[in-house]
């Protein structure tokens, strides 16, 4: 309780530092909007419906490209872990390609795909497929010898294996990266969507951009962060912690 009566007062301040900086040094809100401008903003957009469904619309979207990626993203770690010479060959690729920022696949993208939601779901995928890919990799590789011979020992092969022993070895891992995947697949789709036509944040983002609409631009960057820290940090936060308490990798309250 107290933390959160921190960080309430925290903000509270925050507004109303932005407040009196907007009003005493007059800027105009083209430049920088008051806080009650972003909320008059959230107001009609949600009133009006266009914000719902730029936000249903961008869900959606990154929905479809994250578990595509995870499916394949899946698989990819396993041959990696199971073939050395794919690890050394195909695998060094991963990696290199992890260093590529999403907007860099934009223009590549809209060559092939037009300017469609296809293009930012190819985007999507490339961008949340690597961090999965490396995770199952590692978490395959990362399970003891030891649990694995004796399971062998007591009975257990092939898909009797893989489903009671290496699958359930591999969870607490996979998690973390199922969580670092849906950060890069939330970036990629805010990066391809400000470059094709339709609804969605990132449209919605560039409309106000292009009207100097920056109450509009304020209260989208806004929508950005609220939903990727709810998703990330308190879904597959908790999500995380509780296969870790049950895993016996951390300690439960």
């Amino acid at each position: 309780m107290k933390i959160f009566t921190i960080r309430i007062a925290f903000f509270a301040l925050l507004f109303l530092v932005w407040y009196m900086v907007v009003t005493i040094c007059k800027i105009p809100p083209y430049i920088l909007p008051s806080p009650f401008g972003v909320a008059d903003s959230f107001y009609y957009g949600f009133l009006k419906g266009a914000y719902c469904v730029a936000i249903f619309s961008s869900l959606i979207r990154v929905l479809i490209g994250y578990f595509l990626a995870l499916g394949l993203g899946i698989v990819i770690g396993i041959l990696l872990a199971r073939y050395y010479l794919l690890d050394i060959t195909f695998g060094r690729i991963i990696l290199a390609l992890q260093s590529i920022p999403s907007v860099a696949w934009v223009p590549l993208a809209l060559l092939w795909f037009g300017i469609t939601d296809n293009a930012v779901i190819f985007i999507i995928i490339l961008e949340a497929v690597l961090p999965i890919a490396l995770s199952t990799k590692n978490a395959m590789k990362n399970i003891p010898p030891t649990l694995i011979r004796a399971a062998q020992t007591l009975g257990s092969r092939n898909l009797h294996l893989y489903k009671n022993v290496i699958i359930k070895a591999m969870i607490p891992e996979l998690v973390t990266g199922l969580r670092l995947s849906w950060a890069f697949a939330w970036r990629a789709l805010i990066a391809g969507e400000l470059f094709i036509s339709g609804m969605g944040i990132g449209q919605t983002l560039e409309l106000g951009r292009s009207l100097a609409d920056m109450a509009q631009v304020m209260a989208m960057i806004t929508t950005i962060g609220a939903i990727g820290f709810l998703t990330e940090n308190i879904f597959f936060g908790t999500i995380e912690k509780r296969v870790r308490i049950a895993w016996g990798l951390e300690g439960g309250k």
